[in-house]
């Protein structure tokens, strides 16, 4: 499986996490919010006080900081060093572990994994290997959660938003986000349970549950 060395230095650029918590800001803000965003993602997945919570691609911390409020016990986990910088100033209740997600290994069952707009940026066989940790991380009765960029089906402000995402994330976002997400997850071994439009359909967060043998 193959790196993107590309953006892998553009997250290890100094000032990424600042910039990236700029342009989110900035391009939530037509479209009830960044904050909303997230809170009402978590709403849906249904975080619960006392969880164990993988969260593979943290960023800066902006989710991470909203599972601890929320009383989850939360492993955060992203490759970049400058973002993680943020994050942990941002979530001190969390324990973060510098790896790229396709290269962490969990020391502990998890209720919950978490992947946040990060599976966009991934390459397919990239986003398999994300599954398969995240599937092999979670307890028997472990649900996995994935929330990422969508395509608006309609609006102009939610498919102007959309097309200004395109300009700044991977080029790999559009394909990922015209896509089905329940179908790369029922191949990696999940059953998907429920799904929902967020930010005025430019984002989707989906819940699935792990296919356990008979």
């Amino acid at each position: 499986m193959s790196i993107d060395r590309a953006l892998e230095r553009s997250y290890q650029n100094p000032i990424i996490g600042h910039g990236y918590d700029a342009l989110s800001w900035l391009l939530y803000g037509p479209i009830g919010g960044r904050n909303a965003l997230r809170e009402r993602a978590l709403d849906f997945i249904d975080v619960r006080a006392g969880e164990q919570v993988l969260e593979l691609g943290c960023g800066t911390g902006g989710i991470t900081q909203k599972l601890v409020g929320r009383g989850a016990i939360v492993t955060a986990v992203d490759w970049s060093e400058p973002m993680l910088r943020v994050a942990r100033s941002r979530a001190s209740g969390a324990r973060f572990v510098r790896s790229e997600i396709t290269s962490f290994v969990p020391d502990r069952a998890y209720d919950l994994v978490l992947l946040a707009f990060v599976l966009h940026e991934c390459a397919p066989d990239a986003r398999a290997r994300a599954l398969d940790i995240s599937r092999a991380a979670l307890t028997e009765r472990g649900r996995l959660a994935v929330v990422d960029h969508a395509e608006p089906e309609a609006g102009l402000v939610p498919k102007a938003i959309f097309s200004m995402i395109h300009g700044f994330e991977p080029p790999p976002t559009g394909a990922w986000a015209r896509s089905d997400f329940e179908a790369e997850i029922t191949r990696a071994g999940f059953a998907p349970e429920r799904s929902t439009r967020l930010a005025r359909g430019t984002a989707r967060a989906v819940v699935a549950s792990a296919v356990r043998p008979a």
